[in-house]
């Protein structure tokens, strides 16, 4: 990770070297610009010897330049550590070239693989006249989500890979609401149709047309009756709730024998004309026609009579799916979210900010290094907003970008000394961290991604980042500070996971106004999502 230096090269802290046959003068400025406070972008007396393109210096960089930051001048500090100041950091920008490349690659294949939300702020109603599982034409419609960033909508996004709790673990409020649905399932029949043309599963309240009639304890297209395995045979099969119940449909070519039965089997003989529709964020599973179901964006099952003998989180989930059936397992979650964003404007945002500063600091720490901060602080802050925001999607680099961000702001504090007034300096970072996080209380931004990218961009920071040690007891005391860093990273991290897979319900009340504040009843709708009743069929 060494720079230019020219032959006879000394390697100091963290393999960075420095030219040992340049001569220095005791009285040149860290960074100067001959004044008698130093500010980056001026020229050194030796400069053309000691500079080459795109080097670095501790402390230096593109946000100093972009805040004018001041330094002090050589010949007020130690001899040992002018000669760690002059090390010149020239790391070539692997990481963020590469990570750039993985963002606008997936950002394509989302646009292309996927179609684009109606760009907006709110939810957009979207209504149309189609034939229902009654054979009735009538106008239906619902809520479709908009996206400002232009790009999918959250549907899409949870099934690429956003960050979506019910994805990565079993979620114990989730599947309590589908064991209600189970419940609420065992009460309905088989509503059907006087010439048999039409049947669907309902509940008898909902079974109204002059020309159809209700059988309680019917599956439509299901039964002892229908079906031909032998196995299946046993009337105790048949008895109890519907989702212990075989999963044998009735076959088109048996129902002529079914006919010739002395017992009623009208729920046999219909044509089935709704089943299982999975639909919406939270996978709801509703009876439709799969007209209905293509026009809402559902997932359409053919071959089920029963929302009870589908996995409709498997099919919101998607990607590999899962390693045991209603057993989310994906974990990977955690980071693939980084990857990943919600639109046009949204990677452009993250590109920018690569582009600059996160470039600018692997330059200064090398490909590793930045890398390491970079995931943690993503993985980080994705586990965190997972555990308080469940069932809000996010995508976006922004809690490993935060991370980036921390990165600045330990450089300034470890190398306290360089600057000419530290507390302003450092002042200005955090000025700038207070702006960012007060844009992220709009509801489209997720704050607690941003905390905890922020919070382990710090901690990893001050592990691995370069620093300049300005005494034996400064040496000392940074490292007791790495190791307690390190240590606290390690503890957080097993923490956030212990809390989001074994402490399922924790939450925090009043920590929704961090993420985003109601000016209005529904400023917040996207940022405060809880899983919803169910509406039925």
């Amino acid at each position: 990770q060494s720079g230019h230096y020219g032959r006879g090269a000394d390697t100091l802290r963290h393999g960075c070297a420095v030219d040992r046959s340049t001569k220095f003068a005791d009285n040149e400025f860290f960074g100067p610009d001959g004044a008698t406070t130093a500010k980056k972008g001026g020229t050194l007396p030796g400069d053309a010897e000691i500079h080459t393109d795109g080097e670095r210096n501790i402390g230096e960089g593109f946000v100093a330049d972009l805040m004018d930051r001041e330094y002090i001048t050589l010949n007020k500090l130690p001899p040992d550590v002018r000669k760690q100041l002059r090390v010149k950091f020239d790391n070539r920008p692997y990481f963020t070239s590469w990570v750039m490349f993985v963002n606008i690659v997936i950002v394509i294949i989302t646009l292309v693989t996927q179609n684009i939300a109606p760009i907006g702020f709110t939810d957009k109603e979207v209504r149309r006249q189609l034939l229902r599982h009654n054979l009735a034409y009538e106008t239906i419609g619902y809520n479709q989500t908009t996206n400002f960033w232009i790009g999918p909508d959250y549907q899409s996004l949870i099934h690429l890979g956003a960050k979506y709790s019910p994805c990565m673990r079993k979620d114990k409020a989730y599947f309590e609401k589908i064991a209600d649905d189970a419940v609420v399932e065992d009460t309905s029949g088989c509503c059907i149709r006087k010439d048999l043309n039409a049947c669907w599963q309902t509940e008898r309240s909902k079974c109204t047309s002059s020309f159809a009639e209700f059988k309680d304890d019917k599956v439509c297209g299901l039964g002892k009756d229908g079906c031909l395995n032998e196995a299946y045979s046993n009337d105790s099969l048949w008895e109890g709730s519907y989702s212990t119940w075989p999963d044998c449909p009735v076959k088109e070519e048996y129902k002529e024998d079914i006919k010739n039965l002395k017992v009623p089997n009208e729920h046999l003989l219909c044509e089935v004309s709704a089943r299982p529709c999975c639909i919406g964020l939270q996978g709801e599973c509703t009876i439709v026609s799969q007209e209905e179901c293509q026009f809402r964006k559902g997932f359409f099952h053919e071959n089920a009579t029963l929302c009870s003998q589908v996995s409709c989180v498997t099919d919101i989930c998607g990607l590999s799916g899962f390693l045991f059936d209603d057993i989310p397992d994906q974990f990977y979650r955690a980071l693939l979210p980084t990857f990943m964003h919600a639109g046009i404007i949204h990677l452009v945002i993250t590109l920018v900010f690569q582009a600059t500063i996160l470039r600018d600091m692997e330059k200064f720490a090398g490909w590793w290094r930045i890398g390491f901060i970079y995931f943690a602080s993503g993985i980080g802050g994705t586990m965190l907003s997972a555990i308080l925001i469940p069932y809000q999607p996010e995508v976006g680099a922004s809690g490993a970008l935060y991370g980036v961000l921390a990165s600045l702001i330990v450089e300034v504090v470890v190398n306290w000394k360089i600057y000419k007034s530290p507390i302003l300096e450092l002042a200005k970072l955090l000025l700038l961290v207070a702006l960012l996080f007060l844009a992220g209380l709009l509801p489209w931004i997720d704050n607690f991604a941003h905390i905890g990218g922020f919070l382990f961009g710090f901690l990893t920071s001050f592990v691995i980042l370069p620093h300049v040690n300005f005494s034996e007891e400064d040496r000392i005391a940074k490292l007791v500070v790495q190791i307690a860093c390190g240590v606290l990273s390690v503890v957080l991290f097993a923490l956030l996971f212990i809390v989001f897979y074994l402490a399922q319900g924790s939450t925090c009340e009043n920590c929704i106004y961090i993420n985003c504040i109601p000016f209005t009843d529904s400023f917040c709708q996207d940022a405060t999502m809880e899983l919803r009743p169910r509406v039925g069929n």
